[in-house]
């Protein structure tokens, strides 16, 4: 006599299976989260806070000051000009120019400012690698200081050589 054998169903073994690996997969992903500290508050968050509330102060005095940040193409290279109206001009204040490279964090640079009797500064680009430079302008004291920013783009034609 031939019997039938007893069929064997997919569904409850698929199942099964789906709800093991998904409590597998909540179980590996509640112990990630438990060893993975983050911190929402930094160790010095006061001091933080005060320098973040200076540089809103910074922005708000600076927000009339009229200064202008662009490329100049001078020859074969071009300078970055940053003008000041006679009205806002720093008057032997003490500031930097910070010029940063936002894909490059190794060709960020810092330079005095450096105003002209005519309220403009200038600085070579030939010394930057073409592409977006920001140009961060900080002036005066530094707690009731001015700041300006500005991003140029230095084309590709100018003539770079790293600076030592």
């Amino acid at each position: 006599m031939n019997t039938p054998q007893p069929r064997i169903e997919p569904w409850p073994i698929g199942i099964a299976g789906f709800f093991v690996v998904l409590i597998a997969a909540l179980a590996t992903w509640a112990v990630v989260a438990q060893r993975n500290r983050e911190e929402l508050v930094s160790a010095d968050y006061y001091e933080q806070e005060v320098a973040y509330q200076q540089q809103i102060n910074r922005l708000r005095r600076s927000a009339d000051s009229g200064v202008v940040i662009g490329f100049v193409p001078v020859g074969q290279g071009g300078v970055i000009r940053i003008a000041w109206p006679l009205v806002s001009r720093p008057a032997d204040a003490p500031g930097r120019v910070r010029l940063y490279r936002p894909s490059e964090a190794a060709l960020d640079r810092e330079v005095p400012l450096l105003v002209g009797a005519d309220g403009i500064q200038r600085i070579d680009a030939g010394t930057l690698k073409p592409g977006l430079w920001k140009v961060r302008v900080n002036w005066g004291p530094e707690d009731s200081g001015y700041y300006a920013e500005g991003s140029v783009v230095v084309p590709p034609m100018v003539a770079w050589a790293p600076a030592p």
